[in-house]
Parts: structure tokens; C-alpha cells; sequence
């Protein structure tokens, strides 16, 4: 049964993708820049900030499949998974590929003479196929792709959801809601705080993997789940109660970055900091209320005569290939730019205002342009061929209407 869009989603999506893409930009900054300097603060917050990013991409994911499937007999297995694996497992194949082969053997050789000897790649590379097959199992080609490996647990779980979780969601969202924050908090604050090394096979095996398996994020994608099934009841509650729940969400963000801080001025330095990433017990209430913030922030935003919500809508859009893309893009400016012109270190703020312009610029154009290829569904997932003339049209209608 096809269901009516909800337009808020894209924009939510794009703010996620900026997100994550601010996270992986400004974690090399808080851990490279001098201890004190203003580079290393501002690399904090934002890194700190932006870490909403992946939790709430998990929620929108839950979102999606619970709006779309809410009962197990529409729901069509063969067509269901044969769209995940042409327009994500294929994809996902594919970039742990260039990740793991071609990234290493361009950041280490002039792209002049790549250009000349492109030839000498398979020489050059030392490719190990069974090594390479354990990482795409265990999303280890690259960091930011374990998501893909993670997002595809849940995508083999979803039919056991719908069957027996479903009707709970429905009926008594508070308490399911409250279970899974409970279980969760628990997994995450052992995983944080009392994980220890054991003899057996299976602690250490979960010790290692929760972090990316279904145990340490099930309560982000139900989450999304409840609120795609109860979206225009929740959604008029924030809309009625904004006001009370901002200072709350202001709350969030400052004792979020706050216990970083903390951490560091007990410890004397950073060498805790890569702990405090996405996964962590309180990251839980910060994700929690920025996606109510969001759900407000997006619906407002769809509501406007905003001139640029069409070019927000389409990093949306174009959402999976930013994600997959952009990690390549940064490591290949700041080796083959930043390295090249000193002045650009990493002790300047202005060298990260630089990468955030013009790495997520190029990102974007990048992947807009990978779209009007005729294999594109291969590379960045199930998207429209980006039309430029299309958009500059719609951008001048919404300047005159202004």
C-alpha cells in the first residue's frame, strides 16, 4: 500500500548527512590541532555537536520501513531485499572497493602520475581478496561504512518486527519505547563503563561488535519506527509544546559537549577523546530530543518560501552517495591540497572553514554529477539523474515569489 510522502524526511536527511559529514571533517582537528588552541575547541564542538548524525539516520531508517510496511502480509520479501541489494548492497560493494584498493593508491601518488601510469594500479596495490571479503562482512573497508553492514542486521531482522513488534508499537508506544531505552541504556552503559576482557568466546565476540551490531542501536531504529506510526500525533505534540521542549533540547547539547570537557579537564588531555563518539549511554537523550527538534525545524522549513530548501532537499535526496562518498573527498584534499600549501595547517580555524566549504561543495557536485551516469544506481543508490536547468528554474520561481 503506497502511503503519502512525508516531505520532512529529505530535510532531516540532509541535515544528518551534513552532520556526519561534519563529524568525520572535525574529528582530525580536535585530536591534531595543539592542546588549548582554538582550532582544537572549535573541532570539539563541532565534532560534539554533530554526533546526533548517525543515531538519527538510524531513526529516519526505522522510520521509512515501519511508515512503508506496517503489517507482515504487505510485506513482499523478494522485493524488498532485491531493492536493498541492487541499490545499497551492490553500492556499498563497490565503495569498500575504492576503499580499500584505489583511496590508499591515490593519497600516496601524484594524480599526474596517475594519470600517466593508471596502468600500474594492480602493481602497485597489493589486493588480499579474502582480507577484503572479511571486510565487507564486518564493514571494515572504511570507518564511516560500517553503517551500511549495521543498517543491513536490521534489514534481515525487519520481518521478525513487524510480525511479533508491530502490534505492541501500535497499541502501547510509551511502554515499548520505554523498554527499549531501558535495554539500551543498560547495553550501552556496560559497553562504556564495566566492558571487561573475558575468556569466553561470546563476551569477547560481543565486547568487540556491539557497537555496530543490532544491540547498540535497536533502540534508535524503533524509535524511528514508533514515531512513523504515531508521526501526525507526535508531530502536533512538539508543535504544541516547542517552546518548553527547546530549553530542554539546549540542556541536551550542553551537558552533551559539557562531559567531554569534563572527561578532559580530569584527564589532562585528549587521550579519551575517540571514546566519546556516537556510541555512548547519554547520546541516547541527545538524539532523542534533536530529532524532535528536527521534526519541527523540517516541517517549518517545508511550510516556508526558504530560496535554498530545494538545494537542502536535494543533499536529501542524494543522501546515501554523499555519505559514501565524502570520507574519499576529504582524505584526497587534504593530502593533495592542504599538505601541498602549508599555510593551510592544522592549527588554523580558517583551514577547517576551508574543508567545510569546499569539501562538502565538492562532495555534492561530485555525487550530483555520479547521478546522470546510466549505472548511477550502482554507485550511489536509487536516484533522479540531477538536472541542473530543472533546479535553477526552481530556484529563480521561489526568488520571484520572494
Amino acid at each position: 500500500m503506497k502511503r503519502e510522502r512525508v516531505e520532512e524526511l529529505f530535510y532531516i536527511r540532509a541535515i544528518c548527512a551534513f552532520g556526519i559529514f561534519m563529524i568525520h571533517l572535525s574529528g582530525s582537528f580536535a585530536l591534531s590541532s595543539s592542546f588549548g588552541s582554538r582550532t582544537m575547541h572549535f573541532g570539539i564542538i563541532i565534532n560534539q555537536f554533530f554526533r546526533f548524525g548517525t543515531p538519527v539516520f538510524m531513526m529516519l531508517s526505522g522510520f521509512v520501513l515501519f511508515y512503508n510496511y506496517r503489517n507482515f502480509e504487505e510485506f513482499d520479501f523478494g522485493d524488498f531485499y532485491r531493492k536493498k541489494i541492487k541499490y545499497i548492497l551492490i553500492p556499498y560493494i563497490l565503495w569498500s572497493f575504492l576503499y580499500y584498493t584505489v583511496l590508499p593508491y591515490l593519497l600516496r601518488t601524484p594524480f599526474s602520475h596517475l594519470l600517466i601510469n593508471f596502468k600500474g594500479i594492480s602493481s602497485t596495490v597489493n589486493f588480499d581478496f579474502v582480507k577484503f571479503l572479511k571486510f565487507i562482512s564486518l564493514g571494515m573497508a572504511y570507518p564511516h561504512l560500517y553503517f551500511i553492514f549495521l543498517i543491513f542486521q536490521f534489514y534481515l531482522l525487519y520481518p521478525l518486527f513487524i510480525k511479533f513488534l508491530i502490534k505492541p508499537m501500535k497499541e502501547r508506544p510509551i511502554i515499548v519505547f520505554g523498554v527499549c531505552a531501558l535495554i539500551q541504556s543498560i547495553i550501552l552503559i556496560y559497553g562504556f563503563k564495566f566492558k571487561f576482557n573475558s575468556k569466553y568466546f561470546i563476551v569477547g565476540f560481543f565486547n568487540s561488535y556491539y557497537w555496530k551490531s543490532v544491540f547498540g542501536w535497536f533502540y534508535y531504529f524503533l524509535t524511528g519506527g514508533i514515531l512513523a506510526l504515531h508521526y501526525k500525533k507526535i508531530s502536533q505534540f512538539v508543535d504544541k509544546n516547542i517552546i518548553k521542549i527547546i530549553p530542554v533540547y539546549i540542556l541536551s547539547v550542553l551537558f552533551y559537549i559539557g562531559e567531554v570537557y569534563n572527561i578532559i579537564r580530569k584527564a589532562g588531555g585528549r587521550n579519551f577523546y575517540e571514546k566519546y563518539g556516537s556510541i555512548r549511554p547519554t547520546t541516547i537523550v541527545y538524539a532523542t530530543f534533536t530529532m524532535i527538534i528536527l521534526v519541527w525545524l523540517s516541517k517549518k522549513i517545508v511550510n516556508s518560501e526558504f530560496r535554498y530548501k530545494n538545494l537542502i532537499k536535494d543533499w536529501g535526496i542524494y543522501s546515501l552517495g554523499i555519505y559514501f562518498l565524502h570520507p574519499f573527498v576529504l582524505e584526497l584534499v587534504k593530502v593533495k591540497i592542504i599538505n601541498k600549501y602549508p599555510f593551510l595547517g592544522y592549527d588554523r580555524v580558517g583551514t577547517l572553514i576551508f574543508l567545510i566549504v569546499f569539501g562538502w561543495t565538492l562532495t555534492v557536485a561530485s555525487v550530483l554529477i555520479l547521478s546522470k551516469l546510466r549505472f548511477k544506481n550502482f554507485i550511489v543508490g536509487k536516484v533522479p539523474s540531477y538536472k541542473i536547468f530543472s533546479a535553477k528554474l526552481k530556484s529563480r520561481k521561489l526568488g520571484a515569489e520572494n
